[in-house]
């Protein structure tokens, strides 16, 4: 089965009316921060056809994705100076408790989704291939 759902967005994602002018954010293990990283992460899974985890089974195995920007409106960081700067036994918790809650993100230029699923795919290959029997769209359109 494969279901497809919106991604989760941290709470100041999309406020269009009155940007703060943000010139520096520090970085931590909030919710709205970790939403952030759950994407970086999966957007480098994506990037490389990475296929679908259940979970991250090691520190390690995180780490393979740790680089790139993490945004907060127009502030950016390198997201390995973030990670370094963070508990990494937390954040490996949190970040497998968001894959449990939402599966995997599939993050390109024109199609990002949360994805579940029991079946064995890569990330890109997926949404590049005709999309199969997809069995529901969560809340997608």
């Amino acid at each position: 089965m494969i279901k497809l759902s919106k991604v989760p967005r941290p709470s100041y994602y999309g406020i269009a009316t009155f940007y703060p002018v943000v010139k520096t954010h520090t970085f931590s293990l909030s919710d709205d921060d970790m939403l952030n990283y759950f994407e970086v992460l999966f957007r480098n899974r994506t990037d490389k056809d990475k296929p679908y985890i259940e979970k991250y089974n090691s520190l390690e195995e995180l780490e393979e994705d740790v680089y790139g920007e993490c945004h907060y409106y127009w502030s950016s960081e390198d997201f390995r100076y973030i990670y370094d700067s963070l508990d990494k036994e937390v954040f490996l918790n949190k970040i497998n408790a968001l894959i449990e809650e939402y599966g995997n993100i599939i993050s390109t230029y024109t199609f990002t989704a949360c994805i579940k699923t029991d079946e064995p795919i890569k990330l890109l290959s997926f949404i590049k291939s005709e999309i199969p029997d997809i069995e529901t769209w969560d809340n997608y359109k």
